[in-house]
């Protein structure tokens, strides 16, 4: 009796979920998305405080989600295969720093924007 129920947990099938390149992760994640929000949250007309607000935020939303996708990119890599590690490290570490600098740069925006403003 015991040997039919092995064998019939042996036989269930597994399901083979399909991944996402990591090209396209990349892509989408560190280029597309914070592009769009920049796009999406620029004023286009002469900026007040809040356009100012706007702005520094959807640049910070857009470096974060960039951190965040390399390093969920990088994790899953680990996971799976040890051969393109190095390279999404060194990505990872390029991006996180870039990433950092473009926050530092969107505070730097806010401040001399308000400052800007009567």
């Amino acid at each position: 009796m015991l040997s039919d129920m092995s064998d019939v947990a042996t036989s269930i099938p597994t399901t083979n979920r399909r991944k996402l390149p990591a090209s396209l992760l990349l892509v989408g994640g560190v280029v597309l998305v914070p592009t769009l929000l920049t796009f999406v949250f620029n004023s286009w007309e002469a900026p007040d405080a809040e356009a100012y607000m706007r702005m520094a935020f959807a640049s910070v939303a857009g470096s974060t989600i960039a951190i965040v996708t390399v390093f969920a990119v990088l994790i899953s890599r680990l996971r799976e295969r040890f051969s393109t590690v190095a390279t999404f490290a060194v990505i990872t570490v390029v991006v996180t720093y870039y990433s950092f600098n473009a926050i530092d740069r969107a505070g730097a925006f806010l401040l001399e924007g308000l400052r800007q403003l009567p």
